[in-house]
């Protein structure tokens, strides 16, 4: 439940208690009241016949002063009937009781014991005559129900005003609640921008302007970081732009230097061997080719990792093809596959050259550790991004629980170096899987 319903449930029940509770008090009033008025009218009653005997001795006019008994206000709460010579009549009372009804639980409520009195009067005609007085609560029942159905009325209608001021007055305030939290989302959603309006409850004017300043502050914060990454991710492209100069400075040297001094070697070497007859100069010559024999794909192997020749010539589709080939000669029981579309080779120079970097650590990871059965990879180019996948169905790994390696490493500090996203997924007995998106322009 929110908040704003459970503080109108509990208010709600309070004034449902106040007012059960009040309640209970009119009843026990209505009760008390009830009571004590028929009880006194009763006594009233019992004393004007006591009265009236004194006064007219044994022998008294029953008729004249039962009527006067009959003219008193307290008699509508009384029931009185005259027994005379073995007839009983009731006494017509002055003023009848009210024709309101009086609900049945409350007349249950309210209603007191039954209480009554007789006398034994000697009339002045010699015969005697009995008088019974009961009470009779109900004309007091109708005034008491009168008197505690506005009391109930009143107290509901002060508990509904005082309920729907309590759920306007947390209406607004919540009002302010719901704002602070629609900011407080965009906060979590990186949206520094947003601003808090001020408030006419201090408390929350206060938050309004907390909030406001830790905003503005983050921002800042924010956008000090954008600059330092932004400046990060410039020097990570230049680094990787100067550390590819200067691998194709080494292999112009090696091609052109080391290369054309192992040809001249071996020229020499073969030269000598022809010209020296059967002997230990002989020997040495064939020695020398052999062993130029040997450095030349040591040399040329080396000029491959440093700089694909290949990427250069004929461009990232052909690398790759060529790059999955020597694996092919060297893992022959492992299945590998490349799809790559066509439009790769347009892409710019850079882009490509760290493409292909990129899929020569994953598979030297792959080989390494996955010992897979099967390698795919997939490079598909869209208008704005560049997607790259490596997979495997090796042994996998606990990726979330791993700590990476320096090839992993290198992959994402390359991928994010370029503005671009890495992703790598892989789970114990299940495989690997790296994908890497680079935006057009990281190119």
């Amino acid at each position: 439940m929110s908040l704003r319903f459970r503080l109108n449930l509990m208010i709600g029940l309070t004034l449902l208690a106040i007012v059960g509770a009040g309640g209970l008090l009119a009843l026990h009033n209505a009760r008390r009241s009830v009571e004590e008025e028929v009880g006194s009218s009763v006594r009233l009653a019992l004393q004007l016949v006591e009265a009236e005997l004194q006064e007219q001795g044994a022998a008294v006019d029953s008729d004249r002063w039962l009527a006067r008994l009959a003219r008193l206000e307290s008699a509508r709460h009384l029931r009185i009937q005259v027994e005379q010579e073995g007839r009983w009549q009731r006494l017509a009372l002055a003023s009848p009781p009210p024709a309101e009804r009086v609900p049945a639980w409350f007349r249950w409520a309210v209603e007191p014991p039954a209480q009554g009195v007789e006398r034994r009067v000697e009339q002045a005609n010699g015969l005697a005559a009995r008088i019974l007085i009961e009470a009779d609560p109900g004309a007091e029942m109708g005034e008491a129900w009168r008197e505690a159905r506005g009391f109930i009325q009143l107290m509901t209608v002060l508990a509904t005003a005082v309920l729907a001021l309590v759920y306007v007055t947390l209406g607004r305030a919540f009002n302010a609640v719901n704002t602070i939290l629609d900011g407080l989302q965009h906060m979590e959603n990186g949206d520094y921008d947003q601003r808090l309006p001020a408030f006419s409850v201090r408390e929350f004017s206060r938050i309004s302007d907390a909030f406001n300043h830790a905003v503005e502050s983050l921002g800042k914060a924010r956008a000090q970081t954008q600059r330092s990454e932004a400046e990060n991710r410039r020097l990570t492209r230049r680094l990787l732009q100067v550390q590819e100069d200067e691998r194709r400075a080494v292999v112009r040297e090696l091609h052109d230097e080391l290369g054309q001094s192992l040809s001249a070697m071996k020229a020499l070497a073969v030269s000598l061997r022809q010209l020296s007859p059967e002997g230990k100069p002989r020997d040495i010559a064939v020695s020398l080719v052999s062993l130029c024999d040997r450095l030349f794909p040591v040399v040329r192997g080396m000029m491959q990792r440093m700089r694909p020749l290949m990427l250069e010539e004929l461009g990232l589709k052909a690398a790759l093809e060529d790059l999955l080939d020597g694996w092919r000669s060297r893992c022959p029981n492992i299945r590998w596959r490349l799809e790559c579309d066509a439009v790769a080779d347009d892409l710019p120079e850079p882009l490509q050259i760290n493409l292909f970097r990129i899929v020569q650590e994953a598979l030297s990871n792959a080989v390494k550790h996955a010992d897979p059965a099967n390698v795919r990879v997939a490079l598909t180019v869209s208008p704005e991004q560049v997607r790259l996948t490596v997979s495997d169905d090796g042994r996998g790994y606990d990726a979330p629980n791993t700590p990476c390696g320096m090839g992993l490493s290198g992959m994402r500090e390359r991928v994010h170096g370029l503005d671009g996203e890495f992703r790598m997924e892989s789970e114990p007995g299940r495989g690997a899987r790296l994908e890497a998106l680079l935006p057009l322009a990281a190119g």
